[in-house]
């Protein structure tokens, strides 16, 4: 009897050791997520402060520009307006908004740090700047104004605790974030339109899609049938969509597929299935022989792939048409694949709805060899291909396409087949996941 008693004792020893033990585990994984939660909630904070700040100096800078009559002094300001708009912009992208898309905010910041741009250009080579532009900056300092006073009054009301910005990305109602920016949103519908030559100016970003033109418009259950045809699925809600593109915009209740047709003609627009992606089983080979059927049966044919990138088992391709042996990469397509089970998972198509035409592809002037001669003689030539690529102005460039490289580090060269000039220039990125053109 004793001997059971000890062990009974033994026993009831050793689960309450469990016990104090996983609760010291509980204790300690709750502090660990409190502990993420802080951080991604500092990080946030950290993002929103910057956007505050980069356009509290962006609103300074166009208002110093109003006063400068110095051409080196006005390029110099204008090269700190175009990167202070930019990291506004990208600061602006991460955070977790459940708001509708800050378009308003996204283009006037993209105009103000692309005009600025061109500004700075002008300057580099000799000219000043007009007073109709120094008006346009005039105008664009006002409405920066407006942006900063509305976006410090909500920085303070943020570290007063009015405001939380990770409830939305918790998946939560929107919060105070939220609505403060969609008030600021509402406020800049009518800012000045710019008409110049950059790649945000109000006269690219209103024109109308190419390859759409002269079709004729789909109803509702002419789209669905189409989102049906790429889902599977038509128990979808939808709303419609105006400016250039016009478009009927499919979801379901949890959020998971999208997908936006164009109501001219009835094209895909974008796709996206926000689906848990397992581990990858399927190669690159095999993600570009799903994309390129998927795009032959959207309607998207004659498509080459270009560079591509594996994000979370991912692989996201870029592609573009061909004519005349030209790749032509303003027609660009994105399509996204799970690697788990080689299923198309995002596609968009915006790229090539607005810019695919046929072009009118002029003679060569500029050999191949007289392409290669025209760059820097430590660069290694180790392919050549015909490309057109997009100016900033809208208008495109009919280029060799050079692929050049310096020891281990590789890159693209884009020259003029009607000028020589050297028009473009990126440095390939490459890794485990792909190849990025920066």
């Amino acid at each position: 009897m004793r001997e059971r008693f000890k062990t009974s004792g033994i026993l009831m020893g050793a689960v309450g050791l469990l016990l104090i033990l996983a609760l010291i585990w509980g204790i300690n994984r709750d502090m660990e997520l409190e502990k993420a939660k802080r951080e991604i909630k500092m990080d946030y904070q950290r993002c929103f402060t910057e956007v505050v700040q980069y356009v509290d100096d962006l609103q300074l800078g166009l208002e110093k520009s109003k006063f400068v009559n110095d051409p080196g002094q006005m390029m110099r300001l204008s090269g700190e307006i175009y990167r202070q708009a930019s990291m506004a912009s990208s600061n602006l992208a991460m955070l977790p908004l459940q708001t509708e898309p800050l378009e308003h905010l996204g283009e006037f910041l993209n105009q103000v740090g692309n005009y600025a741009y061109m500004l700075s250009f002008k300057m580099l080579e000799g000219e000043g700047v007009s007073e109709e532009e120094y008006q346009n900056l005039a105008s664009l300092e006002k409405y920066a104004r407006t942006v900063a006073e509305s976006l410090d009054a909500d920085l303070e009301a943020l570290y007063n605790g009015e405001l939380d910005i990770s409830r939305s990305a918790q998946g939560a109602a929107p919060s105070g974030i939220d609505k403060a920016l969609g008030e600021l949103e509402t406020g800049l519908h009518d800012y000045p339109a710019l008409i110049y030559d950059g790649p945000f100016s109000s006269h690219l970003t209103d024109r109308k899609p190419l390859f759409l033109e002269g079709m004729g418009e789909v109803d509702i259950d002419a789209a669905l049938e189409k989102v049906k045809e790429i889902t599977g699925r038509s128990d979808f809600l939808y709303s419609e969509e105006a400016g250039n593109l016009p478009a009927y915009y499919f979801y379901d209740e949890n959020g998971q597929d999208s997908v936006v047709i164009t109501k001219q003609g009835g094209y895909l627009l974008s796709y996206l299935n926000d689906r848990d992606v397992a581990q990858a089983k399927h190669t690159m080979s095999d993600a570009l022989l799903a994309a390129t059927a998927f795009l032959e049966k959207q309607g998207f044919k004659n498509m080459k792939e270009s560079y591509y990138e594996i994000v979370s088992d991912v692989a996201v391709i870029n592609f573009a048409t061909v004519q005349n042996g030209y790749t032509l990469y303003p027609d660009l397509v994105k399509v996204k694949v799970a690697l788990d089970t080689c299923s198309v998972v995002g596609c968009e198509t915006r790229g090539y709805l607005m810019h695919h035409t046929k072009r009118d592809i002029p003679h060569i002037k500029i050999s191949e060899e007289m392409a290669k001669s025209k760059v820097n003689s430590h660069v290694e030539i180790v392919s050549s291909s015909l490309a057109v690529i997009p100016s900033d102005g809208g208008s495109e460039h009919f280029c060799w396409q050079l692929e050049g490289k310096i020891e281990d580090r590789r890159c693209l060269i884009y020259v003029n087949t009607q000028t020589g000039a050297e028009e473009r220039l990126f440095i390939l990125i490459e890794s485990e996941t792909g190849t990025l053109a920066v």
